[in-house]
Parts: structure tokens; C-alpha cells; sequence
């Protein structure tokens, strides 16, 4: 299980999330309003989540505030602290794109009111832009139950459902972008009636995804023989997701409990799901020894053999897994990123690389060129390859005076 984990750094995570909200503000051309994923009231999932907002009880039922609550200050402060931190951030750099947590008042505001120059809550307007989307943002979409509410809670605002129906032309639309996401937890979201665009950075590895069949039972058995709680239900994690990611900000609780639940007997490696004493191994960068590993587990035995991968040149690394990688189908970028370990967003730039320099085809097909590429560092040997720590100096064995010329 820790060998299939992966460890994502704050570095990572921050510079990953951000690429994908640059992306959505790319799409548009109005503002994004950015929301930190929280737990919403009640706690009981059987029951219908509170509206986001408060709203009359009378039609029509128009929704007010200025801003929406980031964290919640009478509960613990998780993994949605950190987000609403890279959303401040955000906002800092460039406060008329990306809007930190702005409540129906804002959302409200037209091209036609800022247009027109009117005041916006009794002020002169200040935004330069109309709200074009909604954007949850969030570190994983584990069982999904969490993100599906937090939508549910906006979708149970009249203000929101309005702007909702009208999306196409001046409205809003909904997107939720995480760093991972589990299928089920994909799918989960995805089902929700307003219709989000899901945006990850990778797949997130579970027992089931990331074992073989035969391993992720034994794994399972084993999660709970030694589950810290004596309990079946659970073991693998809420909803038994059976997730394998830890973050350097904690662990989510969708991982098994072995990893981060204590008992009388039992010691675990994240003490109540914090990574705080381990965070320092986090590396977001990759090492020879982990893209070997990688090819050999795609059977690119050759490959692995015929390059030093410890003295290869940035970037280098990373191509040779995703070449690798397309060298037999399926050939999307999921799929590749599951078996590179890369995240999409890296698999996404190396693709774009290698179609600039005709090593695929628009289908992500090899071409003889990049096929051609694969051969020659399969045909190394990592002797022959490696960098002499000192190249020695040339100096003449032998003097003798210059020819003089006879002209």
C-alpha cells in the first residue's frame, strides 16, 4: 500500500490547483467565483443539506449577503483551511478574476449594472466583471458525498438556480476542480442536476485501481484484520474507499485506518490523519529509481536498463514514462497518468511537446519518429551514457617549431 501511495507536497498541490483554475479562467471571459469545499449543516447526510445562503420565505425568494463562509469556526478546520488560503492568494493577485467566496449580492451584479456604473451595495461599483462561474475547489473527491452536498446546498438557493438556467448567455456555471478523484466519487459529483465540469489533476490510486486483484484482497484482509477500530465497516475508509494519497497538509479519512486510526495495539504512521511528521519526504520531484521502477512495471525492462536516469536532463524523466507509456493502448491521458504516476497536467504538456516535435499523432499514436526515439535509449547502455566527472586535458606530447612558409 505505500509503495502504490502517492504523496503529493504543498508545493505540488498549491502549483497543480492553481494550473487548473488558470485554465477555467482562461474559458471566460468574466469573473470566477472560488469556493473552499466544506461539510455543510446538518451533519446527518440522510438529511437534505441547509441552502448556502439565507433567502426569504416568500416569492420571491431572493437570496442576500456579501460573502459566503469559508471555514466553518465552530467545527475543526481541515483540508478547506488550505484551499481558502490559495484562494486569498488568488484573489490578491488579481481581485477582479477571482472572486473569494462573494455572496449572492455579487453574483447578482450584470454586465448591464457595472456597465451602467451602479452601486453595489450602496457603493460605487468596484468589480469590472460579471460572475461566469461557480468553482468548488477542493483537495479530493473521495466518496464524492461531500462535494455533492456542497453543490446541493447552492442548488437549494433560488438566486443560484436562476442564474443556473441562464448559463449559456450571461448566467453562471458550475465546475468543481480537486487534485484527485476517485471513479466513484467522479461519478457521484458528476450526477448532481446542475451539471458541473470536473476538473482533476490526477486519478486518485485505490487498493482496487492500483493492486492486482489477487494483492488488493490480500490488502483488504489485511486492513481489517489489524483495523484499529475492530470493525469491518470502515476499515478501508469512509465508505470504504480504500483510498492510497496523503497530502502534506493530512491524510484524507477515505484511507484505510490502519494508516492514521490508534489503538491499544496498534501504532500508526499518521497519528489521527496528520502528515506533519513526515511531510519533508513529500517530494514532488521524480528520482531514477521511481521512474525505473514505473517502466518495469510497464514491462519496458529495455528502456529502463539502457538510460541513466539520474544524470538525465529536466524533463527527460517524464517524457520517457509517458513515450513508454503510449506504446501499447489505451492512450488517454487518464489512463497514462495511472500508469506513469505523472499527474494529468504533466501528462497534458508532454503530449503537447511530443506533437510539436512529431513524436505522435493526434490520436497520441507513436509515430516512427517517436518510436524512433524510444530505440535509441533502449540501445544505450547507462556505462556508455554517463558523464565523465572530469574530462581530461589535452596537451601535445611532442614540440617542434612551426613550418615557415615559403612565400
Amino acid at each position: 500500500m505505500l509503495g502504490a501511495m502517492r504523496r503529493v507536497s504543498s508545493d505540488d498541490f498549491a502549483r497543480h490547483i492553481r494550473a487548473r483554475v488558470f485554465e477555467a479562467a482562461d474559458e471566460t471571459d468574466g469573473a470566477l467565483a472560488l469556493y473552499a469545499e466544506r461539510a455543510v449543516p446538518p451533519p446527518n447526510n440522510n438529511l437534505p443539506p441547509d441552502p448556502l445562503f439565507s433567502q426569504s420565505a416568500t416569492r420571491p425568494r431572493r437570496a442576500t449577503g456579501a460573502r459566503a463562509m469559508a471555514v466553518d469556526p465552530n467545527d475543526e478546520v481541515g483540508s478547506e483551511g488550505i484551499v481558502a488560503q490559495l484562494i486569498t492568494e488568488l484573489n490578491r493577485e488579481n481581485p477582479e478574476k477571482f472572486l473569494n467566496h462573494p455572496g449572492p449580492d455579487r453574483l447578482r451584479v450584470t454586465q448591464d449594472a457595472l456597465d451602467a456604473k451602479k452601486s453595489f451595495r450602496g457603493k460605487a461599483v468596484v468589480p469590472a466583471l460579471p460572475v461566469r462561474k461557480f468553482i468548488l475547489l477542493t483537495d479530493i473527491i473521495g466518496s464524492g458525498n461531500r462535494g455533492w452536498r456542497y453543490l446541493e446546498a447552492a442548488w437549494r438557493v433560488a438566486t443560484i438556480k436562476s442564474l443556473w438556467s441562464t448559463r449559456q448567455t450571461k448566467g453562471v456555471s458550475f465546475e468543481v476542480i480537486a487534485y484527485a478523484s476517485t471513479t466513484p466519487g467522479f461519478e457521484r459529483v458528476n450526477s448532481h442536476a446542475m451539471q458541473p465540469t470536473i476538473r482533476t489533476v490526477c486519478e486518485c490510486p485505490t487498493i482496487e485501481g492500483s493492486l492486482s486483484t489477487a494483492m488488493a484482497a490480500k490488502v483488504k484482509s489485511l486492513c481489517v484484520q489489524y483495523d484499529p477500530a475492530n470493525r469491518r465497516r470502515g476499515a478501508l475508509g469512509y465508505e470504504d474507499t480504500g483510498a492510497l494519497i496523503a497530502f502534506a497538509h493530512g491524510m484524507p479519512n477515505n484511507c484505510p485506518r490502519v494508516f492514521w486510526a490508534a489503538s491499544e495495539s496498534w501504532a500508526p504512521l499518521f497519528p489521527a490523519r496528520v502528515t506533519a511528521a513526515s511531510r519533508a519526504e513529500f517530494a514532488s520531484e521524480l528520482n531514477a529509481s521511481e521512474v525505473e521502477a514505473r517502466l518495469l512495471a510497464m514491462r519496458q525492462k529495455r528502456l529502463a536498463e539502457g538510460v541513466d536516469f539520474a544524470i538525465a536532463p529536466p524533463g527527460a524523466l517524464e517524457r520517457y514514462l509517458v513515450l513508454a507509456s503510449l506504446s501499447h493502448p489505451p492512450r488517454t491521458v487518464d489512463v497514462v497518468a495511472r500508469r506513469t504516476g505523472l499527474t494529468q497536467i504533466v501528462v497534458e504538456d508532454v503530449l503537447k511537446e511530443a506533437l510539436t516535435y512529431g513524436w505522435i499523432d493526434p490520436t497520441f499514436c507513436l509515430t516512427d519518429a517517436g518510436h524512433a526515439e524510444l530505440s535509441a535509449a533502449k540501445g544505450q547502455r547507462k556505462a556508455d551514457a554517463a558523464v565523465p566527472s572530469a574530462v581530461p586535458l589535452y596537451y601535445p606530447s611532442s614540440l617542434r617549431a612551426p613550418r615557415i612558409s615559403s612565400s
